[in-house]
């Protein structure tokens, strides 16, 4: 039986993340760019890919003019911000591209509901991409992109992540990757993030697994407390989940021509498999309001065990205690207490009726 360990720290930071940017923003002007998240980079730091069917460049800098100079204009580009606590650093990006302050306000908001803004000459997407399992725990961070003529720009909170292959694809010269345009690129990015969500659904499913496992051998508090932490974690999934396929939708449903025809259909499968894991979560859902009345029945039959053995031994007593509650008056004229028997006779049929009440308990199948 595996050990359950309950851990709420990073829950306890998303909420107090959240608290900090609402409390910093009360009063603010709309699109005053506030960071209160953790920051998890010493310095921010930007990559460049400007690539075509032919060829590929590659810059990287600490300063917009650094990793700008590797951005071409004849070329697709793939402007990557690791870290987004240098709001003098995001504001140089915006007034490159001509983003709205609303939406690199937005960006800097690390708990902010995953969604699609059609700007008109840029699309703005934002989501919560998981990085898979550390110490048990599922890894999300924020990541936003905007999409352009010419480019895609994503914003990360920190350089790990799951875009690898993408990478791999783009230097390699491998697949549609480098012979589209940068819609496909930003359809990549989605995909792999959605994708992603099957490997939580597949954490919440095995813990769901072993708890249920440990509830039916010990429906004890720690069984509880990991109960309620998966709890919580589904209902942030759920949270993070619904929001992308509503994006999804709007997004396959726009009229922007940022997103050509051949793209929209890869994007419909996208929104296909957010369906499918919602339903997947959902299930995770029942099996954990299961695993709930489990551990109440499990509890409650503990409880009616207890319950049993006490009546029983209760049963047991009662005639015994009423023999002996009776030979245990002080009258000085009783008839059995001049027999020299008596007492090995009372004792007996103590012990008879002992006997033969548990004989008939376990007849009934009682014991």
């Amino acid at each position: 039986m595996k050990k359950i360990n309950v851990k709420s720290t990073k829950r306890k930071s998303r909420s107090a993340s959240n608290k900090e940017h609402h409390k910093k923003k009360v009063g603010q002007a709309p699109g005053v760019l506030i960071f209160s998240g953790e920051q998890k980079v010493d310095e921010v730091k930007g990559q460049v890919y400007s690539y075509n069917a032919e060829d590929i460049d590659y810059k990287e800098g600490h300063s917009v003019n650094d990793f700008m100079e590797g951005f071409d204009e004849s070329k697709m580009n793939w402007i990557n911000i690791d870290g987004l606590h240098n709001i003098k650093l995001l504001e140089e990006v915006g007034q490159r591209f001509n983003l709205h302050t609303l939406l690199l306000e937005d960006v800097m908001n690390l708990n902010h509901r995953p969604k699609f803004e059609d700007y008109g000459d840029h699309i703005f997407f934002t989501i919560r991409m998981f990085n898979g399992v550390q110490d048990g725990e599922l890894d999300y961070e924020q990541v936003s992109f905007v999409l352009g003529k010419n480019f895609v720009i994503s914003f990360q909170e920190k350089p790990q992540d799951i875009f690898t292959i993408i990478r791999e694809r783009l230097t390699t010269n491998l697949g549609r990757v480098r012979k589209k345009g940068p819609d496909y690129l930003f359809y990549r990015f989605i995909d792999t993030i959605v994708d992603y969500y099957y490997f939580a659904i597949e954490h919440f499913s095995e813990e769901l697994e072993t708890l249920e496992e440990n509830v039916m051998v010990n429906a004890d508090n720690d069984s509880l407390a990991k109960l309620q932490s998966l709890k919580k974690d589904l209902i942030y999934l759920r949270r993070s989940m619904l929001p992308v396929r509503e994006s999804l939708s709007s997004l396959i449903r726009s009229e922007s021509v940022l997103i050509k025809k051949d793209t929209r259909p890869y994007l419909q499968d996208v929104y296909d498999h957010t369906i499918h894991l919602v339903e997947s979560l959902e299930s995770c859902r029942d099996l954990l309001s299961s695993i709930k009345d489990l551990h109440i029945n499990t509890l409650s039959n503990k409880m009616n065990e207890v319950m049993k053995v006490l009546t029983i031994i209760s049963t047991i007593f009662i005639p015994l205690t009423f023999i002996a509650g009776i030979y245990g008056m002080n009258f000085k004229y009783m008839p059995e207490l001049d027999d020299q028997y008596a007492y090995p006779i009372v004792w007996t049929i103590m012990i008879l009726i002992t006997l033969l009440m548990g004989i008939f308990f376990k007849r009934k199948k009682w014991l």
